[in-house]
């Protein structure tokens, strides 16, 4: 009997722990659930946040890409000189009918004005100064073979009183004397201006020179650019000879194509080179 009661209050303790542990495990599956719920819930926050450490992390990087961009410009500049108003630039401009620049100039090189043939209709359609010295060649093959030809530009009547002959050796016309040129850079200055229809310059700009408009002749079949030739231009002597090639004929307005107020049909258009 005695061995009976033992035995019942084994099995009593057994349950008991059995409940207590069943219990236990319970809670514990409860407690996992609710953190797998909550983590859950918490992960698009969480995303949120990663996605913002990497946005944090690309900002302090470019930063840091920045800033050292900076302290190369830093650099830089400190090695370099400031601005001293062009000095280390200059501006640029072809002096048409002139064979040097002026004193305060550099001269880059000089020469004649080239070009296509006047009665052509194909080549180019500009002038150019072509240098007269120091002429180089690279591969070539003599004879004719790319039918297309550069020439020199010859003054084509060029009128009576218009162009000074102060700097042309006393002749008395410029009729089919070769144009001369010259590149010219400013170092003082970073722009330069070709205004038509003018004689002196805007206030604060610095005039180079002053001069006359010309181009090919209207009926032939070649087309020019304008250029503003000077009004007292050099001439290469002994280069009268009628040979043609490229023509510098005086440009004259048409009034009621441009406004018939300022400009007056027939009359020669002048121009001026300035710079700034």
């Amino acid at each position: 009997m005695e061995h009976m009661k033992r035995s019942t209050r084994c099995n009593g303790s057994i349950r008991g722990i059995l409940s207590s542990t069943v219990l236990v495990l319970m809670m514990l599956v409860s407690t996992v659930i609710v953190c797998q719920l909550r983590v859950n819930s918490l992960r698009p926050k969480l995303q949120e946040i990663d996605d913002l450490m990497r946005e944090n992390k690309l900002a302090d990087e470019a930063a840091h890409v920045r800033r050292e961009r900076r302290g190369a410009t830093d650099v830089i500049e400190e090695f370099s000189p400031p601005f001293d108003g062009g000095l280390q630039g200059g501006a640029m401009f072809t002096h048409w009918g002139r064979e040097a620049c002026a004193e305060e100039l550099e001269t880059v090189y000089a020469g004649k004005v080239g070009g296509s043939d006047h009665n052509k209709h194909g080549g180019g359609s500009n002038y150019i100064c072509v240098p007269t010295l120091n002429v180089t060649w690279d591969h070539y093959v003599d004879g004719p073979n790319s039918k297309t030809y550069l020439y020199g530009a010859e003054f084509e009547n060029p009128g009576t009183g218009f162009f000074s002959t102060e700097n042309a050796q006393a002749i008395e016309s410029l009729q089919d004397y070769d144009v001369p040129c010259a590149v010219c850079r400013v170092p003082t200055r970073r722009s330069v201006l070709t205004i038509p229809a003018w004689t002196s310059c805007p206030s604060g700009w610095t005039m180079q020179y002053r001069g006359y408009l010309m181009t090919g002749h209207e009926s032939h079949k070649g087309r020019n650019k304008f250029e503003c030739v000077d009004s007292a231009p050099d001439i290469f002597k002994g280069t009268y000879e009628n040979k043609n090639g490229a023509l510098f004929y005086l440009v004259e307005g048409v009034c009621g194509s441009l406004p018939c107020g300022p400009y007056i049909a027939n009359r020669q258009i002048t121009c001026v080179v300035c710079s700034f």
